[in-house]
């Protein structure tokens, strides 16, 4: 690599729909970058056409955490990309940068292409249709607009019928999914009586979509009309009929795109494009009879019918009891204690990974998250992390590290997968797998972020409800002028700290204050200065006894405080601790009165019966020789 030292890094770009082809093609390149111990950093979208601005800008945000110069090189499974989003930003990431790169089957400027044929391959196949099986009136399923492999095979097509003196009858624009292909045709159909020949789908789930909306009207295939596809997908292989298609050879793709990348690192030409042969295969959907591999792969399929159906169960189960337990949590700070208890053993995402969130995702409210978080950056908190098989506890990294305290093995591979947690506008963070490429293969990596989001979601919901309600019960039980707890407090909290300390066998003290000539400050110095005064006696109390002592506006102008006993403590000796405190209080405060307050104290010991009133009693009635000597001295009666 020329002026640059090698990091032993590639990074790879898809769709995770597109799951079947990143199987095939991903397995070569990490068999390949195993045996050059060159480690594997995926990063995976989940973008759909028909999907809002804002969702699609929340899937791309996992393409914030890309950093150029970590890497030796990068493959893009371009045509897995849904929407001209994904392959813009793609560019945009690559701007300024002279990393060597390799698109699969779609040219983007500037980068080398690796591909298969579009055109001789449907250009052989609509020549079988049209000699082998009298084909002559075709209608053709278009796949996303604009899509250039699309309109290659459609001029194919084109050619091959003019060749033979026959016109394309329509055309159907489909999403190449198998949702709206059956859809499209089902109203199509309504508009034309007349079936066609065949259908030539431009992909093999939009025939799969055309085929069983045929059926589903008695409409035979092939007897009553043909159906092609394109990619030789599995699930076109594992159906009846058999789809006719075409086979791109994926499974040599990665390798044919991890050895162009190579040559790309030791010396950069982005114009070195590769074409590679595809062919087409006749089966059922045609009329022709499918070779002995296809009769295997399909008999494979339904011999394993029913325990794939119950590891699909088995899957929605555990996501139904995760939701249950992580719905009883109140703070987010349990969510790693719940999730180590429901996900500790499990192996659905291997044996190490990482959830980070954005640590504003349980503090912020919705506008102000949406003001301040726009993707993962800058430092994240690790909700939850396993590693080993061990869970590991709550913490913080910075997410420019994009794993976890990452080191490059230098005497192997690893595999990273990366992928956001966003609930629609909401881009809570992202999560991280290492080692486990195969969640990629099928769509159960979409059901796990959709789930962690649920979760997540659920567990912010759950703080926020938490932190409101502690709000409400502080505002309930607090005292507005003091912030001391009121009457209500003082029943609900400083009682129960009694009561607690008396089931464990452990003395406490209560301690009864009463201001001095209150009503004399109120009706002499107005009640502006009486507010002054009951603030005062608060301050002193509490700086007078120790931090964890509680602390309540008993009444008008009467306070009680409770904590634990100690050895030695007397009433006389808490009277002068008092009083000194008050002094100090009283000389940031330029007020025209004296300031006074009677103390009393009462020691409940772990086998004492009495009730709080009757504590209260006694520690009132240890005050009032000195309360009615107060009062002589201010010439009350």
């Amino acid at each position: 690599m020329d002026n640059k030292e090698k990091k032993h890094k590639i990074a790879v770009f898809a769709n995770g729909w597109s799951s079947e082809f990143i199987g095939l093609v991903l397995d070569r390149i990490l068999k390949r970058a195993e045996a050059d111990k060159t480690d594997v950093f995926i990063y995976v979208d989940f973008v759909l056409t028909a999907q809002s601005h804002n969702i699609k800008i929340g899937q791309l945000s996992v393409y914030d955490l890309v950093n150029p110069e970590d890497y030796d090189g990068a493959i893009i499974m371009a045509n897995t990309f849904s929407t001209p989003e994904e392959t813009l930003l793609i560019r945009r990431i690559f701007y300024d940068s002279d990393l060597p790169i390799v698109t699969t089957e779609v040219k983007i400027p500037g980068m080398c292409c690796i591909s298969t044929g579009n055109y001789k391959c449907i250009y052989d196949l609509s020549k079988h249709l049209i000699e082998e099986h009298g084909v002559r009136k075709v209608v053709y399923m278009q796949g996303n607009e604009g899509n250039l492999e699309c309109e290659e095979r459609q001029r194919a097509l084109e050619d091959a019928l003019h060749e033979h003196g026959l016109e394309l009858m329509d055309t159907i624009r489909g999403d190449f999914g198998f949702y709206y292909a059956s859809e499209f045709v089902n109203d199509w159909m309504k508009e034309h009586p007349e079936l066609p020949d065949a259908f030539v789908c431009a992909n093999d789930l939009m025939a799969l979509g055309v085929i069983n909306r045929l059926h589903s009207k008695g409409i035979r295939v092939p007897e009553d009309v043909i159906v092609t596809g394109f990619d030789h997908v599995h699930e076109a292989q594992t159906s009846y009929p058999l789809v006719a298609t075409v086979s791109r050879q994926w499974e040599k793709l990665g390798d044919y795109a991890y050895d162009e990348l190579m040559r790309q690192i030791e010396k950069r030409d982005p114009d070195a494009d590769k074409l590679y042969d595809s062919h087409f295969v006749a089966s059922e959907s045609c009329g022709c009879d499918p070779g002995e591999e296809a009769i295997r792969t399909r008999y494979e399929r339904v011999r394993n019918i029913y325990s794939d159906s119950i590891q699909t169960d088995m899957l929605e189960f555990f996501f139904h009891s995760s939701h249950m337990e992580i719905a009883k949590i109140q703070r987010h700070e349990q969510f790693p204690e719940v999730a180590k208890q429901l996900w500790g053993t499990d192996e659905f995402l291997g044996h190490d990974y990482c959830i980070c969130v954005s640590p504003l995702l349980f503090v912020a409210e919705d506008q102000k998250y949406a003001e301040n978080v726009k993707g993962p950056q800058g430092k994240m908190d690790i909700i939850y992390e396993r590693r080993n098989g061990e869970s590991l506890p709550l913490r913080s990294f910075d997410c420019s590290r994009l794993y976890p305290d990452y080191e490059k093995d230098p005497e192997g591979s690893d595999v990273y997968i990366f992928a956001t947690l966003t609930n629609h506008e909401q881009i809570m963070g992202y999560l991280g797998v290492k080692n486990s490429p195969e969640i990629l293969y099928t769509v159960k990596l979409k059901h796990w972020l959709d789930n962690l989001v649920m979760m997540l979601t659920t567990v912010r919901r759950n703080t926020f409800l938490t932190r409101t309600n502690e709000k409400l019960r502080s505002i309930f039980m607090t005292d507005s002028l003091t912030g001391l707890y009121n009457r209500t407090g003082c029943s609900e909290v400083l009682y129960a700290f009694i009561d607690s300390q008396k089931k464990n066998g452990r003395p406490s003290s209560l301690v009864f204050v009463d201001i001095n000539g209150m009503k004399q400050i109120n009706d002499g110095y107005g009640h502006l200065n009486g507010d002054l005064a009951i603030k005062a006696i608060a301050n002193a109390m509490k700086q007078s006894l120790p931090d964890n002592w509680l602390f309540g506006r008993y009444g008008g102008d009467e306070f009680i405080a409770v904590g634990n006993y100690k050895e030695g403590q007397t009433i006389e000796r808490y009277r002068g601790m008092f009083d000194d405190s008050l002094k100090e209080v009283m000389k940031g405060l330029k007020v025209p009165f004296k300031l006074s307050a009677s103390v009393g104290m009462c020691v409940i010991n772990a086998n004492d019966r009495g009730s709080i009133a009757d504590y209260i009693q006694i520690a009132d009635d240890s005050m009032y020789e000195e309360k009615q000597r107060a009062h002589r001295e201010m010439g009350i009666e």
